[in-house]
């Protein structure tokens, strides 16, 4: 009996330290997104052409892009207009995460099983999962000629699409730029709104000033591009 007994509480043993390494081995493939990471630079101040708002019809197709949790409204064509020789058009989607790791990759069950790895491991051996859902406004631009574009994530800034129109965007000489000087006199968390970029892990640093570079199938004929209204100059971080 004693025999038996010994041997299950061994098998106990080894199935719990199964269950608390398990995510410990998975980190390294889970928490990685992916992706192809270009990097603009930092804050600079530009001067530019602030082009009419857009209309778009046809269908937004992301080609081996990264592992992102849209929203249920679809891209929204906020902007077009000419930079550097080429057609740009901008187009915002909201992307949705969850409270805590407040990052929009992959499911819910990897961001999870990532986040546990990183040391919360307790909220999910007694079964206690935050639920708080949480939101961001996403940003792709298109060089529409090229079919290339550039996706960022817009952090700590309430998460409302209506609040980026297309007069926060300068098209200037090499690309478009996202206007912030508005947004640095808004608080929320204690941040800057101007928290603009992407990751290459989930939960881990912000690279600012950064997009993830992606193919984009669009269909140019269904675009529509206004014209430029006023040139302007300001304080903006490029995002395509």
């Amino acid at each position: 009996m004693r025999k038996y007994l010994k041997r299950l509480l061994i098998f106990l043993f080894l199935l719990v330290f199964v269950f608390l390494a398990l995510p410990f081995l998975a980190a390294p493939w889970v928490c990685h997104i992916g992706g192809d990471v270009v990097c603009f630079g930092g804050v600079a101040e530009v001067t530019g052409s602030v082009w009419g708002p857009c209309n778009y019809t046809g269908a937004v197709e992301i080609i081996d892009g990264p592992p992102i949790e849209w929203g249920r409204d679809g891209f929204k064509c906020v902007a077009a207009g000419r930079a550097g020789g080429k057609t740009y058009a901008v187009f915002i989607r909201e992307v949705e995460a969850d409270y805590p790791t407040r990052d929009p990759f992959k499911s819910e069950a990897e961001r999870n099983l990532c986040y546990c790895a990183k040391g919360e491991i307790a909220l999910y051996i007694f079964g206690v999962e935050p639920a708080v859902l949480v939101a961001y406004p996403g940003i792709l631009v298109v060089d529409v000629e090229e079919g290339v574009g550039y996706l960022s994530i817009v952090y700590r800034f309430p998460p409302f699409q209506w609040l980026f129109n297309y007069s926060y965007f300068i098209f200037g000489g090499d690309g478009v730029y996202l206007n912030i000087e508005g947004f640095e006199t808004l608080r929320y968390m204690s941040g800057l709104k101007a928290a603009v970029g992407a990751k290459r892990e989930i939960g881990g640093p912000l690279l600012k000033g950064c997009a993830y570079r992606v193919k984009v199938r669009l269909e140019p004929e269904k675009l529509t591009i206004s014209q430029p209204l006023y040139n302007a100059t300001a304080k903006a971080v490029r995002v395509g």
